[in-house]
């Protein structure tokens, strides 16, 4: 496994030259990533100082972005709305219709049917949001698991002005930008959390080995006090390969604790200079887990001075 996926370095995180208060992180070996149907970066940073809170930290572009939608604002994302609630609605109605035709059958141009269809279908919404969350609970320490939705928003189509913001991007950042299809953004009291989903075209297309994902802006005021008191920096990486709607996922976790590259085991121990790997497939929310291991002397995430 550590020969044939290309997780080494995978990503970058560069404290910028000329801004101390910005940190770029990039995605490396661009090259040998084309063959895999879709790429998953999750990020994870928690300042330990305790007079930084999320508020003096913001990931840029994608805060921005989710800060859009949820004011109603136009933005380059639109929020994913969930279809398996009105699915389970339509479903009720059928085994309603289908009963109805076997015990009445004479009734089923009624208007009394057609009212029953309607509330058939609006309570199965609302009880499917109910019944998906008892599974979550159950299924939550199973082998199998059914899992809630990774991501909230997701790319609005293209259009002739979002090529100039790209183009616009690249002049900024002096890098390529990649932009996920799929995304979400959580802020907590003292952290913030980015997942990303990347479509295998969104990278294919770019001929850079080094492609400009995001960069951690830090309040000026206490950036030296968010250096000096350190930080912790989580990454999650997943290479997905896809055949009949079974994704086959191999995902790499670790962190840099200051300074130092690790990460957890099962059991919750700290390993240095370490990688968290897991193989898992998936058929939609379902999720298999196969098997994990922890790959010592090894690292995904390279940390360094920009340029």
């Amino acid at each position: 496994m550590k020969k044939s996926i290309p997780y080494e370095h995978i990503i970058a995180l560069k404290k910028n030259h000329d801004l101390e208060d910005v940190y770029d992180i990039e995605l490396n070996n661009n090259e040998n990533l084309r063959h895999y149907s879709s790429l998953e970066s999750h990020f994870v940073i928690y300042p330990y100082s305790r007079k930084l809170t999320s508020k003096h930290i913001m990931f840029c572009p994608f805060e921005e972005y989710a800060a859009d939608i949820q004011s109603n604002q136009r933005s380059a994302y639109q929020k994913i709305e969930s279809q398996f609630n009105k699915v389970f609605g339509i479903l009720l109605g059928i085994i309603i219709i289908a009963g109805f035709y076997y015990f009445q059958p004479q009734s089923l141009l009624s208007v009394e049917i057609l009212l029953s269809l309607l509330g058939a279908y609006f309570i199965g919404k609302e009880l499917w949001d109910d019944l998906e969350n008892i599974i979550i609970k159950i299924t939550r320490c199973l082998r199998i698991r059914y899992q809630p939705s990774y991501y909230s928003y997701k790319l609005a189509g293209n259009s002739t002005l979002a090529f100039y913001a790209r183009l616009a991007k690249k002049n900024r950042y002096k890098k390529v930008m990649l932009l996920p299809e799929e995304m979400d953004f959580i802020a907590q009291s003292n952290s913030q959390t980015l997942r990303l989903f990347f479509k295998k075209g969104s990278y294919r297309e770019k001929t850079d080995d080094t492609l400009h994902i995001m960069s951690i802006h830090i309040d000026r005021d206490v950036a030296d006090e968010f250096l000096s008191q350190g930080f912790m920096f989580g990454v999650k990486m997943s290479f997905n390969k896809n055949l009949l709607g079974i994704t086959l996922k191999r995902e790499f976790f670790q962190s840099f604790d200051n300074n130092i590259p690790g990460c957890l085991d099962k059991s919750g121990q700290w390993c240095d200079n370490a990688v968290f790997t897991r193989i898992s497939l998936t058929i939609g929310r379902i999720k298999f887990f196969i098997s994990d291991a922890v790959i010592h002397d090894a690292c995904i995430i390279e940390k360094k001075r920009g340029d």
